[in-house]
């Protein structure tokens, strides 16, 4: 009888941001009620951050054959469209962070597997998930890439790794019954754990107010260094966010490293409270991409706060290039730059 080893007994394990990409995965939308009143600008926009992270490694995008050549058109905007490459599979959304592979790496041979968990739109909030649920797999199968399937919900933006066995996420989401039922912070850490290759996994609690995913780490904390996170902030007790963010914080000062030292952790402000059509907006500068030798940084129109957050993650990553990409418009359907993306390290 045989059976089920994980990856963390096989030795991989969930790389850092920050380490060497081998590409960048996006998908391109095709459903206009996701951006309803900018639809055609926010794909314009996408192409040319398409062809912006282009510049610093290989871009992937799902992308169906039918919508190849006018996205092609888009980006030849911008220039040589030669890095990036089009893959022909239609997702129902753009967050491919969420529904996407995530890489594990072996670091003796040298080669990637994926862990494959499953996607249901955050708790079954939206009904078009069959797709996004299916990418994985079919992402594995083009690369020919080992792939490991579970059958716990998890989303890509609900964890975060320093890539030195630490994961960062939260109770609200992925304790919440509407993933796997009922089940326990220490059930959840065993699975994280051999499922991702990790050995600790570190808890914030709570999300910011208007965020569909629950609330996701990516809006709220993330590693720059293997002991260090940045830490969402807001200063004033009346913001709604204010409660949440300080226990999150609090929290994050009790973390230890191995060692027993604790981690640095930096305060980024949010921006200024964004609405859309009444409802708050998940706006976070946390949103951030890192690739090879740059890191993109959502921008919201709010230059005094939008140069502040990009001075303070660039001096948390320094000798990369820190670039505010206009995120206005994309964070009307609720995320932005690392929801929409899906690292692969390089081997």
């Amino acid at each position: 009888m045989s059976t089920f080893e994980t990856p963390k007994e096989l030795a991989y394990r969930f790389p850092s941001e920050w380490e060497p990409q081998s590409a960048i995965w996006f998908a391109w939308p095709v459903r206009r009620s996701l951006w309803p009143d900018c639809f055609d600008r926010v794909r314009e926009q996408l192409a040319a951050l398409y062809m912006l992270a282009a510049g610093y490694q290989a871009v992937r995008v799902l992308c169906a054959a039918a919508e190849q050549p006018y996205l092609l058109e888009l980006m030849s905007a911008h220039g040589d469209t030669a890095k990036v490459e089009l893959y022909d599979y239609q997702s129902d959304d753009v967050w491919i962070r969420d529904f996407g592979p995530l890489f594990l790496i072996h670091d003796q041979r040298r080669e990637l597997c994926i862990a494959d968990w499953r996607y249901n739109a955050w708790g079954n909030k939206f009904p078009d998930q069959q797709k996004d649920d299916r990418a994985s797999e079919w992402i594995a199968d083009q690369l020919g890439i080992r792939r490991f399937a579970f059958d716990q919900v998890l989303e890509g933006g609900a964890v975060e790794s320093n890539g030195a066995g630490h994961i960062l996420t939260t109770e609200v989401v992925v304790l919440n019954p509407t993933r796997n039922g009922d089940t326990t912070a220490a059930q959840v850490e065993r699975e994280l754990t051999s499922g991702l290759g990790a050995n600790q996994v570190l808890w914030l609690h709570d999300g910011l107010v208007g965020d569909d995913t629950d609330g996701h780490i990516d809006n709220l904390a993330r590693f720059f260094k293997a002991d260090g996170i940045l830490i969402a902030h807001v200063a004033e007790s009346t913001d709604a966010n204010y409660p949440a963010l300080t226990e999150n914080l609090r929290r994050a000062q009790d973390f230890r490293t191995p060692a027993g030292a604790p981690f640095t952790c930096v305060k980024l402000p949010l921006p200024a409270p964004i609405t859309h059509a009444g409802e708050p907006l998940a706006a976070s500068y946390l949103n951030f991409v890192v690739l090879n030798g740059a890191v993109l940084v959502p921008t919201y129109n709010q230059p005094e706060n939008d140069a502040a957050a990009i001075r303070i993650i660039g001096d948390c990553f320094p000798g990369r290039e820190i670039v505010g990409v206009d995120c206005t418009d994309i964070i009307k359907e609720g995320g932005a730059l690392h929801c929409m993306s899906q690292h692969q390290p390089a081997v």
